[in-house]
């Protein structure tokens, strides 16, 4: 039996590890398996773009891009930008687990755990919105301002408990309500082809950003939160 335990875990390894190999999020990021597979936010992402390739209609995403602010210095880094005839849906991922209470006015959310135990973290709907705007800006002379969505991805292992969403064009849902969500929003075709790939290409060169860069970022995270 415990043979037979181990055989059937090297195989979903194997399989596993197969499939991220042959992915879009592996030829965009050029991310180890074993890096992403042991960091919750990459696979979070992976595992989120693997609902965008199953999505009907034309479409590209980008992950990781690099945008001026839209307002004050320096960049603003957006999880996953899914590029669609549809429109342009800013995704966060958020690969957590646990109880989920928030509202889109409040400053901080909650994550509870069975065992009561509850931290705060940033109002993602908030986040999601500095990105949204930015992106806006940085392509206002592309796009209208009209065609994007805010989608807030949570991981299956959570529960949403009390969410409270106000604006039309955000979006708190599980990943796995990804596909059928997009799918039901995409009742109208708002860029042509020509358009999805011009943004793509656009945003492709903000993905490929130099070290400096993410690490400016990085500190500008850690003065806005301190």
């Amino acid at each position: 039996m415990f043979g037979g335990f181990v055989v059937t875990l090297s195989s979903l390894y194997y399989l596993r590890r197969r499939s991220f190999e042959r992915s879009t999020y592996k030829q965009v990021t050029q991310e180890r398996f074993l890096k992403a597979v042991r960091d919750k936010g990459l696979w979070g992402e992976y595992l989120t773009t693997r609902q965008l390739e199953k999505i009907d209609g034309y479409g590209k995403f980008v992950i990781n891009t690099y945008v001026p602010k839209a307002r004050g210095k320096g960049m603003t880094e957006i999880d996953v930008t899914f590029i669609h005839e549809s429109g342009i849906y800013v995704l966060e991922s958020k690969n957590y687990s646990g109880w989920i209470f928030g509202k889109e006015a409040d400053r901080q959310w909650t994550q509870m755990f069975k065992n009561r135990f509850k931290q705060r973290f940033y109002n993602p709907i908030k986040q999601n919105e500095q990105h949204l705007k930015s992106l806006q800006k940085f392509l206002s002379e592309t796009v209208e301002a009209d065609v994007f969505k805010s989608l807030i991805v949570f991981s299956e292992r959570c529960e949403l408990k009390k969410i409270t969403v106000d604006s039309s064009h955000v979006h708190v849902i599980k990943r796995n309500e990804l596909r059928r969500t997009i799918n039901k929003l995409a009742t109208v075709n708002r860029l042509t082809r020509a358009q999805v790939d011009n943004v793509y290409e656009e945003l492709k060169q903000r993905s490929q950003v130099d070290q400096m860069i993410k690490d400016a970022h990085i500190e500008s995270i850690k003065s806005f939160t301190s």
